[in-house]
Order: structure tokens, then C-alpha cells, then sequence
């Protein structure tokens, strides 16, 4: 008898029952500063990428550290999380701002239609998604985003236990590489701008990606 296929959706509240006004978002916001600085901001190199926040969403916000430098760079900025609790204290963060939409998510979905953003933010958050829900916000992504639009994910490059509990992983990573998002990208109609592994455990184990994608221009 053939196992049932893996069910995205039970997988995405799998990972995000950890999340639901997690310490770790107080712990992290002293560190969002050099992250931006260091890791973000070289990386998506925006003049030279082209990349135009004008509509543009974070996923996975959480209580909205990175959303808060976000903001300056976007004309508008959907803010979008699993937990309803969490869109609310990003509510309560950043108040009634016109340019602000708040909206959670079901875990699998971009709450947008067709064509509307023109840059899909991800960071620390799609490390710890199963492959599924990862694949399944690759189809989102080519759905949502304008016509040359970009995706930039931060995801988990921890491929040495596939099949694995990725709460045992190191940092809880769940399975992924640079190269099966590559491929995952690909398959989604997606194209890969760039890509590199991301030590963030600095002990040079690589154990993420970060991978900027563009949907097509026609």
C-alpha cells in the first residue's frame, strides 16, 4: 500500500506551532541591524539587481524586526505571518500606517492576488520550512509577483539528514540546499539571480542559503 503524500499545510503548522510569540523575536531584534548591514544588504545589491520594493511583502515577519527596515525602502509593505498574534503586535508596532497591510497567512499562501508585489521577502523563517511548504511558496511566488519581480529567501542549506526530524538539525534546520532550491526555482518557472551558503553558525558549516529569484519579464 502506497504512503499518503506529505500534506503541505499540516507540515507549515508543524513548524510554525514554535513560533506563536516565540522569546526568540525579543532575542533576535538586537542582531537585525548587522544582519541587515552584513548579510542582507550586499547580498541583494539592489541597484545593481534591479530589485524595486515598491510593493513589497514580508513573510514570516514575526514581530516585525525586519519589517521595520522594510519599511523605509517600500511604498507599501504587506506584513504577513502564520500566527494572527504575531501580525498583531506588528500592528501594535507600527500602528495604522497607510502604506502597511497586515495579513496572516495559512502557512502555504501568499494572501495577494495575481501580480502584485514586486519583491517577496524572507528572512529567518523559510530555514526551519519542510520542502514542501518551501515549494509550494516557490509556486506563490511565481503567481504573486509582477513580471520581473524578485524573491529574496533565506533558507536552509543543512542536506546531511534527508528525512530527518529538523528539530534535531543544528539550529533546527529542516532539509534543503542551494542547489534543490535552484532546481525547485526552476521547475516554478522562477529564474536564480544569485545565490551563496550562509554560515550562520560561524563555525564554517554553511548551514544556509541565500538565494535571490526573479520571475519572468514577458
Amino acid at each position: 500500500m502506497t504512503a499518503p503524500l506529505p500534506d503541505p499545510l499540516e507540515a507549515a503548522r508543524d513548524v510554525g506551532r514554535d513560533w506563536v510569540e516565540a522569546a526568540y523575536f525579543t532575542e533576535a531584534e538586537p542582531y537585525a541591524d548587522s544582519q541587515w548591514r552584513d548579510i542582507i544588504l550586499p547580498f541583494l545589491a539592489i541597484e545593481a539587481t534591479g530589485i524595486d520594493l515598491g510593493v513589497t511583502m514580508d513573510l514570516a515577519a514575526g514581530h516585525g524586526r525586519n519589517a521595520a527596515r522594510l519599511l523605509p525602502l517600500a511604498g507599501v509593505l504587506h506584513i504577513v505571518d502564520i500566527h494572527a498574534s504575531n501580525v498583531e503586535i506588528c500592528r501594535r508596532r507600527f500602528g495604522d500606517d497607510p502604506r502597511i497591510h497586515y495579513s496572516p497567512t495559512d502557512g502555504v499562501t501568499l494572501p495577494v492576488p495575481d501580480a502584485a508585489l514586486s519583491f517577496l521577502f524572507c528572512f529567518d523563517a523559510m530555514v526551519h520550512f519542510d520542502s514542501d511548504v518551501v515549494r509550494a511558496y516557490l509556486r506563490e511566488a511565481r503567481r504573486a509577483l509582477r513580471p520581473g519581480g524578485h524573491a529574496f529567501l533565506h533558507h536552509s542549506n543543512e542536506h546531511r539528514f534527508p528525512g530527518g526530524d529538523f528539530r534535531r538539525h543544528p539550529h533546527w534546520r529542516n532539509y534543503l540546499s542551494l542547489s534543490l532550491m535552484a532546481h525547485y526555482a526552476a521547475k516554478e518557472g522562477l529564474e536564480v539571480v544569485r545565490q551563496r551558503p550562509l554560515d550562520w553558525n560561524h563555525d564554517g558549516s554553511d548551514i544556509d542559503g541565500l538565494t535571490l529569484l526573479r520571475a519572468p519579464r514577458a
